[in-house]
C-alpha cells in the first residue's frame, strides 16, 4: 500500500509532508504569547526575590539548631535534677518535665531555653578556644589527633576535614593570595585557579606554578596542576571574589576578565 506522501514516480520513497500552515487552523494568539511571557518574568522575579531569602533562612535555621542541640542536653539534665523550683514557676510538674522533657514547656520558655543553650555552645566554643591557646591545650590537642590518626578511615575523614574548614576559617588562607587564570581543560579555555606555590623545572630551570582548580559548585574539590610561569594570568581578584564566582557557576563574574591579555609576572607569595 502506497504511503500518502508518496508519489508514484518515486515508488517506495517517502517524501516528507509539506510545512504549509493549514488555512482552517486558527493562527495563535498574539495575547496569550503576551500573557505567557509576562507571567514567565514575573514568576522569574520572583523566585530570583523568595530563593535567596527561603536558602538564607534554611542555612541559619540548620546553624541555630545544631548549636542549640549542642547543649540543650546540659539544660535539660540540670532542669531535671536542680531546676524543680523553675519548672514548678512555669506550670509544669516535675513529674511531667521528667517523662516528655522540655517540649511541655510553654512556647516563649522553649525559645528561651533555646537562646540559652545557644549561647552556652558559643560559651563551650570559647573555653576550647582559651585551652587550645596554651601549651597544655595543645599538647592535649596532639594527643588527641595522634590517637586519631591510628584508626584508618576516621584519620583520613578528620584530616580532610580539617584542612578544609582551616583553609576557609583563615588559617591556611596565606596560601590562597593569588588567583590566576590557567589553561584547562583545553589550550583555548581558562578555568580560574589560586596559586598555592612555586618551584622550578629540575631540568630547565624555569619557573613553575602549583595552581588549585577548585571545582563548581563545591569548591573544596577539584584538580592541582603544574603549570609554567608564562601559562598563567594572574587576576587581581580577591580569593573571596573568586570563590563567589566559582559558588555561582560563573552568575557572579566580574564585568571584565583579562582573558586576552599579556600573562602579568607572578611574584612571590605572600607569607
Amino acid at each position: 500500500m502506497d504511503s500518502p506522501y508518496s508519489t508514484p514516480s518515486d515508488a517506495g520513497q517517502t517524501v516528507a509532508p509539506s510545512a504549509t500552515i493549514d488555512p482552517r487552523k486558527p493562527p495563535p494568539s498574539r495575547l496569550w504569547a503576551t500573557v505567557r511571557a509576562v507571567l514567565r518574568a514575573r514568576v522569574t522575579a520572583g523566585l530570583l526575590l523568595v530563593l535567596p531569602v527561603w536558602v538564607t533562612y534554611l542555612l541559619v535555621r540548620f546553624v541555630f539548631e545544631l548549636m542549640r542541640d549542642t547543649s540543650l542536653w546540659v539544660v535539660d539534665w540540670y532542669l531535671r535534677h536542680w531546676g524543680d523550683a523553675f519548672v514548678k514557676t512555669w506550670g509544669v510538674s516535675a513529674e511531667e518535665f521528667a517523662a516528655k522533657g522540655v517540649t511541655v514547656l510553654p512556647k516563649d520558655i522553649q525559645w528561651a531555653v533555646a537562646i540559652f543553650s545557644v549561647f552556652l555552645t558559643v560559651f563551650f566554643l570559647y573555653l576550647l578556644g582559651v585551652l587550645t591557646a596554651n601549651f597544655l591545650g595543645r599538647r592535649l590537642v596532639h594527643v588527641a589527633e595522634g590517637l586519631l590518626d591510628r584508626v584508618p578511615f576516621v584519620k583520613t575523614v578528620y584530616r580532610a576535614t580539617k584542612q578544609i574548614l582551616g583553609t576557609f576559617a583563615g588559617e591556611t588562607s596565606q596560601n590562597f593570595q593569588r588567583v590566576a587564570l590557567v589553561p584547562y581543560p583545553t589550550k583555548e579555555t581558562r578555568s580560574i585557579g589560586f596559586i598555592t606555590g612555586m618551584s622550578k623545572d629540575a631540568q630547565t630551570g624555569d619557573e613553575l606554578c602549583v595552581v588549585f582548580v577548585p571545582a563548581t559548585p563545591n569548591p573544596t574539590s577539584g584538580f592541582v596542576f603544574v603549570l609554567k610561569r608564562a601559562e598563567v594570568i594572574e587576576l587581581d581578584w580577591t580569593v573571596e571574589e573568586a570563590i563567589r564566582v566559582i559558588i555561582s557557576c560563573g552568575v557572579l563574574v566580574p564585568a571584565t576578565i583579562p582573558l586576552a591579555s599579556p600573562p602579568r609576572p607572578v611574584g612571590p607569595l605572600l607569607q
